[in-house]
């Protein structure tokens, strides 16, 4: 029998937790477009995007170095969330990189967006890492179409 904690019982931490693991799954349609597009944009964009999330969240954002941000909770310090941005998913040593980092900063999620080109620019898995599952995909996102300008 599965015992169910009351809401209000369940502490703000594990509750903003619960809120992280749910940060791309699911996502509405014009969500799944939104992020596509921010992925598409490069780690620039990515990193500008995150900073404003990790603010209305209430999460110090630092970065890591070319393709990796990690969230800190703003009270005590606790590694959070890490994101990697994963541009070749044929690169092992980009793939071998996550772990290591994992590792060393022990994070509670890591959010790997790995860009699909094999399957068309502008498409991005979403796999989650935790303690609680080695990798899950939460999501796959696409970049709308850029229109071809004549020139």
């Amino acid at each position: 029998m599965i015992m169910k904690i009351p809401e209000e019982e369940i502490p703000e931490k594990v509750r903003r937790r619960i809120e992280l693991s749910k940060l791309f799954y699911p996502l509405e349609r014009k969500y799944e477009r939104r992020w596509g597009r921010t992925f598409d944009s490069g780690f620039d964009q990515l990193h500008s995007e995150l900073q404003d999330l990790a603010e209305e969240r209430q999460y110090f954002q630092d970065k890591i170095d070319h393709n990796t941000i990690l969230w800190k909770d703003a009270v005590d310090g606790t590694a959070e969330c890490m994101f990697c941005l994963i541009n070749d998913a044929t690169n092992l040593k980009e793939i071998q990189d996550i772990f290591q980092k994992i590792e060393k900063y022990k994070p509670v999620f890591t959010y790997a967006v790995v860009h699909q080109v094999k399957d068309g620019e502008g498409v991005f898995d979403i796999f989650r890492l935790s303690k609680f599952s080695y990798m899950e995909h939460c999501n796959r996102v696409r970049a709308p179409k850029r229109k071809n300008k004549k020139l």
